[in-house]
């Protein structure tokens, strides 16, 4: 019996030193950390570019689709994707932005 309480006391013991699992919440950090990007992207467009706020907005969601498919295609391995997307990404640009802010563009953002 007294063999039986010291079991249970050490277990009981190294289970309190043990921290339990956290959650990483890997899932949301990467998206959002995606979109931080994407906002930061838009802003040094904006102030390059000179965006008006309609283009800050459409680019805006351009950047957040291209930066999470971007990770997710490195992450899954895809890379032979990447440039199909790469070439997607400038075309979309290219709707939004005038000839002279997309000449800009490929110039100083071109390599995204």
């Amino acid at each position: 019996m007294k063999g039986l309480i010291i079991a249970i006391l050490i277990t009981f013991g190294l289970n309190s030193c043990i921290a339990p699992p956290t959650s990483t919440g890997t899932a949301s950090q990467g998206t959002s950390s995606s979109e931080m990007e994407a906002r930061r992207l838009t802003t040094l467009m904006k102030n390059s570019l000179a965006l008006n706020a309609s283009q800050e907005e459409k680019v805006l969601v351009i950047n957040v689709v291209n930066l999470s498919l971007l990770k997710k295609l490195r992450e899954s391995n895809q890379t032979d994707q990447i440039s199909k997307a790469q070439a997607k990404y400038k075309s979309e640009m290219k709707e939004v932005l005038n000839a002279d802010q997309y000449t800009k563009f490929l110039t100083e953002f071109g390599n995204i």
